[in-house]
């Protein structure tokens, strides 16, 4: 598939946000947050620019942005118009749990239950968005048991990684919250491992031979390709990038998006400079993850090329 860069947003910037808004609502389950009556408050005004910003760059990919609203009409069967309204009704609980935080402080019942709430909505709304992917049944690189259980966990890596820089800048210290982040980012990379591992060994959805029904006579062949032009199946749906520069990025992305975020969040945690290796972390991260999701959607291969001479 070709990747739009819009999307490529949408799927990083919203998982740093519905991530930070997950990690602040059970953080502060646990009373484990700064005291401070603006930690909460300005945590959620990042976690939701981020969640924000990343959704108004999906517009970008609309033929026709000003009908944008018409998408959340039909919850019922579409993900896509699911994510729209989990990510609508995440807003209140975040907004309320933010002046609760402030008002009442951080021991009320009421600010850690809703606080418990708000986080529940962003993970639901990041699975949503996982789902719109993951239930395209033409596209077996996302339609598998690893591509929903991959974003809530990059989601949560990325969340945790944005909390840590928080605490780090607020506090000077990113203990819990660093430990947090460097385990996050431990399982986010052998999911990916195991994403990579898992849709190189799969066999294609099918062949020529098998889409024709003429298996039985062995290899099948067209004789002319159906255009001898660009169309929009081939320019939308049948994005190639060659083994060896999959490759490069594969190893670019264990090093960016997990591994050296990863070692700055242990240097955090320890306490070497959580100023700026909290912060650093972040950059590494959100870099890193902007290529996994721009090679997520290269290597994917839409069934409809199989049309083209494409292998699926």
């Amino acid at each position: 598939m070709t990747p739009a860069s819009s999307v490529l947003l949408l799927t990083t910037l919203t998982g740093f946000g519905y991530g930070l808004l997950a990690w602040l609502g059970l953080f502060a389950a646990a009373r484990a947050l700064p005291v401070s009556p603006w930690f909460v408050p300005v945590g959620v005004i990042v976690a939701l620019a981020c969640a924000s910003g990343g959704l108004l760059a999906s517009t970008l990919h609309l033929g026709r942005p000003e009908r944008a609203w018409r998408a959340f009409s039909q919850w019922r069967s579409s993900w896509l118009s699911r994510e729209g309204v989990a990510s609508m009704l995440t807003y209140p609980p975040a907004l309320i749990f933010a002046g609760l935080w402030f008002l009442l402080g951080p021991d009320a019942l009421a600010t850690r239950l809703v606080g418990l709430v708000a986080a529940a909505m962003g993970i639901g709304t990041v699975y949503c968005t996982a789902m719109i992917y993951a239930s395209l049944k033409p596209i077996r690189q996302w339609h598998n048991p690893h591509t929903a259980p991959d974003y809530l966990i990059f989601a949560a890596f990325s969340g945790a990684m944005l909390l840590a820089a928080l605490i780090g800048i607020w506090t000077g210290q990113a203990r819990g919250a660093g430990l947090i982040a460097v385990l996050a980012a431990i399982a986010a990379g052998v999911a990916k491992l195991a994403y990579w591992r898992f849709i190189d060994a799969q066999k294609p959805l099918a062949t020529l031979a098998s889409a024709t029904g003429l298996s039985a006579f062995g290899t099948v062949r067209p004789l002319d390709q159906p255009h001898f032009t660009e169309n929009y199946i081939l320019r939308e749906m049948g994005y190639q990038i060659a083994r060896k520069h999959a490759a490069k990025l594969r190893r670019l992305i264990l090093v960016l998006a997990f591994g050296a975020p990863g070692i700055l969040a242990l240097l955090a945690t320890i306490g070497v400079v959580p100023m700026a290796s909290a912060p650093l972390a972040v950059v590494l991260a959100a870099v890193g993850l902007f290529v996994e999701r721009w090679l997520f959607f290269a290597e994917a291969t839409h069934v409809s090329t199989i049309y083209y001479g494409r292998a699926v």
